[in-house]
């Protein structure tokens, strides 16, 4: 009966004007089959339709769909076919066509019954709603780790940003993601909407409410005014609520990522996808609207206004007008802040706020300004160096004359040298390196 109930209705979104591309688009099927319902004109011709046993182009994917969802059970279908369409870029069929091929798995559980609630619409810059919330997500070391993070969303664009950090939040990490915020979206809202956290509210009475003090006094600062939901109202903040399960099952379910700073880069490629989309109520893109919205906030100015983030690549250099500057190599491939005083670039850390780089601004553009100390490992202690170089060295004739006299004359540099000492005498012979080690010591400590 599903073939019949499929037929009947092509024909009435066909009668009341619908395309085939629209039809085919709607209902998840191809052109082809709304074709060949249309082209049905008895009940001969439906019945033999019917009864042909298609092989859905899926089957061919079963395997890799089994294996997601035997590892993410509850992924949302929108992900599972993205990540379907990236594994095999000629799939053909929508992600309605996925949805009804999955719910037919037996690997499939059955979701619990959902609440729909009538989405409250808002004026143009009037609101941001604003939500924390967390989870647990896997890392490439096999190991679960649980994220914290804190959502923006514009209530009439749909608008989106969201701050990730490794620890619980508190009142000035929860200040800090709002000035986040700010900066990524360039404008603020006349008023943000929240539950009753303690990160904004310390107490409510007979709906008074009594605000938290640093984050009522960031509010006065920053021209906003905070409105608290009450108890049990899931209507007043509905958009941010979804906001939340969408980072929760969208972005961060399904994945694995390396470290916090991997999931803050990723997440930059999730909001340009998420607010550059049609969405389903407006119809619009959120970016598309939020060009509209923005007239009717406030412009967003820094205090710093010399104050940049950079991105560190994989080399640890960051580009900052038409040079790259080195930074310590812990900070590879994270976010970091920059600003210019006195003719020097300062590099300060995200997280920390501490300064961990500084160089003399260049003149020209093209170059590079490297600070050796950012590629050494600081990580093995001296004394272990110099126990394991003795040790392996022990049987070599006058080479711990060598390491005294380096450790003499080289200390700011020590450990890399007993690194290269250890290089030497792991790569070459006794009887080699006793040949060669007056020749060494001349050559070295020449004067």
């Amino acid at each position: 009966m599903k073939g019949v109930k499929v037929y009947h209705t092509i024909k009435v979104l066909s009668d009341r004007g619908f395309s085939i591309r629209s039809i085919s688009k709607n209902l998840g099927i191809s052109k082809t089959t709304v074709l060949k319902y249309l082209k049905i004109t008895g009940s001969n011709d439906l019945s033999k339709l019917i009864s042909v046993q298609r092989v859905s182009e899926f089957d061919q994917y079963n395997a890799y769909l089994k294996d997601q969802l035997e590892a993410y059970p509850s992924m949302r279908i929108t992900k599972l076919y993205r990540k379907l369409k990236e594994k095999y870029p000629s799939l053909n069929c929508g992600k309605r066509a996925l949805h009804n091929y999955v719910q037919k798995m037996s690997l499939v559980k059955k979701g619990s019954s959902k609440r729909y609630y009538e989405p409250i619409e808002t004026s143009p810059g009037l609101q941001v709603q604003v939500d924390p919330g967390e989870s647990k997500v896997k890392f490439e070391d096999g190991n679960n780790y649980k994220i914290y993070f804190v959502v923006f969303i514009f209530s009439f664009s749909r608008m989106k940003y969201v701050y990730f950090q490794d620890r619980p939040f508190n009142t000035l990490d929860f200040i800090k993601s709002h000035t986040e915020a700010f900066t990524f979206f360039g404008y603020k809202s006349k008023e943000y909407v929240y539950d009753q956290t303690k990160l904004v509210v310390i107490n409510e009475r007979y709906r008074e409410v009594w605000l938290n003090e640093k984050f009522h006094q960031f509010a006065l600062e920053n021209n906003f005014t905070p409105q608290v939901c009450e108890g049990y109202d899931p209507e007043s903040k509905g958009k941010v609520e979804r906001a939340v399960k969408e980072v929760k099952e969208d972005f961060l379910y399904g994945d694995k990522f390396l470290s916090l700073a991997d999931i803050r880069i990723k997440s930059t490629d999730w909001l340009s996808r998420v607010n550059n989309e049609i969405h389903s109520i407006t119809n619009e893109s959120p970016s598309a609207l939020f060009k509209e919205e923005i007239t009717l906030c406030n412009i967003y100015k820094s205090k710093e206004l010399s104050y940049k983030k950079r991105l560190v690549d994989k080399v640890s250099l960051l580009s900052f007008l038409g040079n790259k500057y080195s930074v310590p190599q812990k900070y590879q491939n994270s976010f970091v802040n920059v600003i210019v005083k006195n003719k020097m670039l300062l590099v300060f850390s995200i997280d920390e706020d501490i300064k961990i780089a500084e160089h003399q601004l260049g003149d020209e553009k093209g170059k590079r300004f490297i600070n050796n100390n950012h590629y050494r490992n600081y990580s093995d202690k001296l004394f272990e160096l110099k126990k394991k170089i003795k040790e392996e060295s022990k049987d070599i004739k006058n080479f711990d004359e060598v390491i005294d006299r380096i450790e003499k004359n080289n200390p700011k540099i020590l450990r890399d040298q007993i690194r290269g000492l250890l290089k030497i005498v792991r790569n070459n012979s006794v009887t080699d390196l006793e040949q060669f080690v007056p020749i060494i010591l001349n050559l070295t400590f020449l004067t």
